[in-house]
Order: C-alpha cells, then sequence, then structure tokens
C-alpha cells in the first residue's frame, strides 16, 4: 500500500472509529468535523466507496448524516457536482438517504430539498436522464423535475419517448404529491397539462382531476401573474450589491404580502425562492420570519394596498 492509499484509508478508518466505534452513541462533532473540512477530492471519493465496500448499514447512515450536516461546505458542494463523483455513487447515496428518511417518516419534500439542494443544473439533469435507478423511480423523478427551471423542463422532455406513459403515471401520483408539484414548481405542472392536450394518442385531463386541483390551479396560475409583474417592476439590479437595511423596503413589502396571499406561507417561501424573487438567502430568510412568526405578523401590513393594487390590475 502506497503513501496515498494510506492516507485515504486511514481517513476512512478515522471516520469509523469516531462514527461508530466511539463510546459515545452521539458520535462528538468536534472529532468529526476536522475529518471532512480538510478533505480532497480523491480522499473524498475513496471515503464515499469504503463506506459502500463495507455494506454497514450503520455506517452508511453516519456517513450521510454527515455529509447532509456539512453540505455548506463550499468544497463538499465541489466534490457531489464534480464529474469525478460519478452519478452511479451519487444516486447510490440519493436512494440509501430516500430509503432511510422514508422509513423514519420524514416527509418526500424534505428529503429531496436536504439531499438536492447543493446540486447544479447538470447534476440534476444527468440524475432525471443518466440515473440507473432514479429515472424509473417516477416518484423520485418527478421530485427532481420539481427542481427544474423552464429551459431544463423544455430539454427533458424532448427526450422522453412515451409521453402517454409518462402522463398515465402523473395522473395516478398520491394527492399530496401532485398539490406538492403544483406548488413547488408551476411551470413543471403547466408543461405537463400542455402535453396532455397535445398528445398524439389523444389522452385528455379527466374533468374530475381538473376539479379536484381547480383550487390550487387558480391559485398558483395568479401567484404566476403577480411574479411577472413583481419582475418587471422590481429593479432587482438596483437593490442586488446593497445592505438589506438599504435595500427599497416596498419591494420587501411586495415579497411578504405575495407569501401572505397563500394559505402555507412555508410551501410559498420555497416556490418564491425557486422562481428566483429573492435577491439573497437572507431576503427569503427575513420574509419567511416576517410570515411565520407571530410577533411579526403585523411588520409590513401597511403596505397591503400595494399589493391590492396588483391583484386588482
Amino acid at each position: 500500500m502506497n503513501n496515498t492509499e494510506t492516507t485515504e484509508y486511514n481517513k476512512f478508518r478515522l471516520f469509523y472509529v469516531e462514527a461508530i466505534m466511539h463510546d459515545s452513541s452521539f458520535p462528538q462533532l468536534n472529532r468529526i468535523k476536522p475529518i471532512f473540512e480538510h478533505l480532497t477530492i480523491d480522499e473524498f471519493l475513496e471515503l464515499v466507496d469504503n463506506v459502500f465496500k463495507e455494506d454497514d448499514y450503520e455506517l452508511t447512515q453516519q456517513f450521510l448524516y454527515f455529509l447532509l450536516l456539512f453540505r455548506d461546505m463550499k468544497h463538499m458542494q465541489e466534490f457531489m457536482n464534480s464529474p469525478e463523483f460519478t452519478i452511479d455513487k451519487l444516486e447510490r447515496l440519493i436512494i440509501f438517504t430516500f430509503g432511510y428518511c422514508s422509513i423514519n417518516d420524514n416527509s418526500t419534500e424534505r428529503i429531496i430539498d436536504e439531499i438536492l439542494f447543493f446540486l447544479d443544473k447538470s447534476r440534476l439533469y444527468d440524475l432525471a436522464v443518466h440515473s440507473k435507478y432514479i429515472q424509473n423511480d417516477k416518484l423520485l423523478l418527478f421530485m427532481i423535475l420539481s427542481k427544474f427551471e423552464p429551459v431544463m423542463l423544455n430539454q427533458y422532455f424532448n427526450s422522453v419517448k412515451d409521453i402517454s406513459s409518462f402522463i398515465n403515471y402523473f395522473l395516478k401520483l398520491p394527492d399530496e404529491i401532485l398539490r406538492s408539484i403544483i406548488s413547488r414548481n408551476y411551470h413543471l405542472f403547466q408543461y405537463i397539462m400542455l402535453m396532455m392536450s397535445e398528445s398524439e394518442t389523444g389522452s385528455t385531463v379527466p374533468v374530475e382531476f381538473f376539479e379536484k386541483y381547480k383550487e390550487d390551479i387558480d391559485q398558483f396560475s395568479k401567484l404566476s401573474d403577480i411574479i411577472r409583474t413583481y419582475k418587471k417592476t422590481a429593479d432587482l439590479d438596483k437593490d442586488r450589491d446593497l445592505p438589506f437595511n438599504m435595500r427599497d423596503m416596498n419591494r420587501i413589502s411586495f415579497l411578504v404580502n405575495m407569501v401572505r396571499e397563500v394559505p402555507d406561507p412555508v410551501k410559498a417561501v420555497e416556490y418564491f425562492a425557486g422562481e428566483g424573487v429573492f435577491i439573497d438567502d437572507m431576503e427569503k430568510k427575513i420574509v419567511m420570519a416576517v410570515v411565520t412568526d407571530p410577533m411579526m405578523k403585523g411588520l409590513f401590513s401597511k403596505y397591503d394596498s400595494v399589493m391590492d393594487t396588483v391583484l386588482a390590475g
């Protein structure tokens, strides 16, 4: 074994000892974090390979826990998006995490958001098109597609050969998943509706489907119109390089009241974030706090007339 192999092997053994063999049932964060902080891409790949090679459920579970815990580390995000970290390895991590979280009754939306938020557009597209299992697991596939922008959706659906089967599966999705798709990515929902109307197989959208989801469709159709108005009138470039307290508060209040239009404010914030209405994460967090914290309920309420004017228009 050469020096490089010894170093990589030792990183794996060090993680194994701290995460599995330590006396405490809860591995010490201050002993695990430095392992991830100082990983190189080669050490990361070797660590992943060794974790899988052990075929140990507890070890894999601990590794994924810390991988997600430290996912904000810039170099870890670069590793996960690197071509050297192959799609089959990424897919295996996602499927294991998905299965583990499902067993423990975590919501599908939360699972996908926790796993996929650090993946770039090309990696998401590769998962949808080139993965061995995910592209055949329609539930996971739809959740990944909910992360796609309109250009990516167009690119993806141009590659789909059996549109009829795709539509039929969509119509059979559980109610909570369908509503989630409508709220998370209205462009995806619109695209599927368009495919239904243009399908060469003569597929039609059942009347009861529209009736069942009419309220959701109307709500997000209206919100899409509001977002278009916002993007046309808001000067995002002017505020982009300013600290939050110097930005246009009329624009911020407009964001707050947009979110207040939706019954579930947490979903609304995620929906609007996906539509690119927030300049940065700071705006997203502040709007989330204003609409979810009872102590901040009255903040920006004096600007309701601005929202009313837009809705009336």
